[in-house]
């Protein structure tokens, strides 16, 4: 497992959306079948946030009034994706010296998580059908047959 620079820091996210966002992780509480909760825990759906604002181009969101929703030290359990965010910092910004600056990567990828996150919520609560087939919908979508 690699090392997290970002372990010290904590993923927040915007706490208007607090309740909505736990709506969809089955560890926010209450009896939730997977089509209604596609994420597992607020990190999975942070991520799938910063995600969607890396494939979109959205531009990054600084957020007001957050909420913290778990510490970054998270990531280490999937450290793929402490290289993921590194990557999409580095070809956004085109700026390299910024890697050795965990908190301004980190920043960006806040940023950037948070304005994705009301694009996801939109994605999720698509009245036609469950969330989990929204987000499945919308990967089918951008990615073809690939999926």
């Amino acid at each position: 497992m690699s090392e997290n620079p970002f372990a010290s820091y904590s993923l927040e996210m915007p706490k208007k959306y607090d309740e909505q966002i736990k709506s969809y992780c089955l560890t926010g509480g209450g009896k939730k079948s997977r089509e209604q909760a596609p994420f597992d825990r607020q990190v999975d759906f942070w991520y799938c946030g910063f995600l969607l604002a890396v494939k979109k181009k959205l531009d990054p969101t600084k957020s007001k009034e957050t909420y913290n929703a778990t510490p970054a030290s998270i990531l280490s359990s999937d450290s793929y994706r402490i290289t993921h965010i590194q990557a999409a910092y580095l070809a956004i910004t085109d700026d390299l010296s910024g890697l050795s600056q965990p908190r301004k990567v980190f920043d960006f990828a806040l940023e950037m998580a948070n304005s994705g996150i009301p694009v996801l919520l939109q994605i999720l609560s698509d009245a036609d059908q469950k969330p989990l087939w929204n987000i499945l919908d919308e990967l089918e979508l951008h990615m073809g047959n690939k999926v």
